[in-house]
């Protein structure tokens, strides 16, 4: 990265509160935000200046708490805290997804996910739950987490996320059928809102909750997700700007941050690596800079050509 140069960013002047954006996978793509954040420090000029990352969600390979999506492979300590370490010294936290819906009492005592914790236990991280027997786990036994209420609740009205946001969670992240429905801009605290911005479900998905449970008894057995191919997905970004629950970089900055709503979720875990770099790049790049960085990408973090 030594060809990038090296702009100060820093300034004596008065700075606007930026909002908060939150992506996916902070393992398999730690080194690219990493990098990023580098970027922005260093070469602020290509950035917006409006935001800031504030989390990276998901989970390190096999933990069966995981939920959402399951996620295989093998990592042993010191790099899950070199994980944690390179991102939490540039301010960003770790998310766990601790979501998976199967869990019962039995499961509390899994050596994996507690070393999750207990390596990330540093007052600067944050867990998404989904169920009462995490949420009252973590609270009782790691209480540095903030806890932040899953969009895999899939709260459907405004009155469960009235009720949402009266519990003491640090965020509610809403269900993205949601995130054009007007009500949103009434709600209070909605301050502590979290907007799911590039979801590829439909709006009317029935299929949803059956699909994460699918997931998490995958996660739970070590086994391949049993469930059909969903014949919405779309496979580029340009695809997933059509959705209708889709909400634009201008939208965020017109519309809901002078309304009060400054949290904001990419969506990616399943996502392939060009529409999630597509994604990355829309909301955080300027448009003179996007070509030149995703290069700059390819090469540095992706370097198999394949997964492209």
């Amino acid at each position: 990265m030594s060809d990038i140069g090296n702009t100060n960013s820093n300034s004596t002047g008065n700075q606007k509160e930026k909002f908060n954006f939150y992506l996916p996978d902070f393992y398999r793509y730690g080194t690219l935000y990493a990098m990023l954040s580098d970027f922005i420090e260093h070469i602020p000029e290509w950035f917006y200046d409006d935001f800031k990352i504030s989390a990276i969600y998901g989970s390190f390979p096999n933990c069966i708490w995981n939920g959402g999506r399951a996620y295989y492979g093998a990592i042993n300590r010191p790099a899950m805290v070199s994980v944690i370490n390179e991102l939490n010294k540039r301010g960003i936290a770790i998310r766990y997804t601790f979501t998976n819906p199967l869990l019962e009492e039995k499961h509390l005592s899994d050596t994996f996910s507690n070393i999750c914790l207990e390596l990330a236990d540093n007052g600067k991280n944050e867990v998404l739950v989904n169920t009462q027997v995490i949420e009252d786990y973590v609270r009782k036994n790691f209480p540095s987490y903030k806890i932040i209420s899953s969009t895999t609740k899939c709260l459907k009205t405004f009155d469960l996320v009235e009720k949402e946001l009266a519990k003491d969670y640090y965020l509610v992240v809403l269900d993205s059928a949601l995130n054009k429905d007007e009500r949103v801009f009434s709600l209070e605290g909605r301050d502590r809102l979290e907007l799911l911005v590039d979801h590829g479900c439909r709006l009317d998905c029935p299929n949803r909750e059956r699909h994460y449970i699918a997931s998490g008894l995958a996660q739970l057995t070590f086994d391949e997700t049993h469930f059909p191919a969903c014949p919405h997905v779309v496979h580029d970004f340009n695809g997933l700007m059509t959705k209708e629950n889709f909400i634009t970089r201008e939208m965020i900055t017109e519309k809901y941050v002078p309304n009060g709503i400054k949290h904001f979720k990419l969506d990616g875990r399943s996502f392939q690596v060009e529409k999630f770099i597509d994604s990355v790049l829309y909301y955080m790049v300027k448009p003179e800079y996007r070509e030149k960085l995703k290069g700059i990408i390819k090469k540095e973090v992706f370097l198999n050509a394949d997964v492209w």
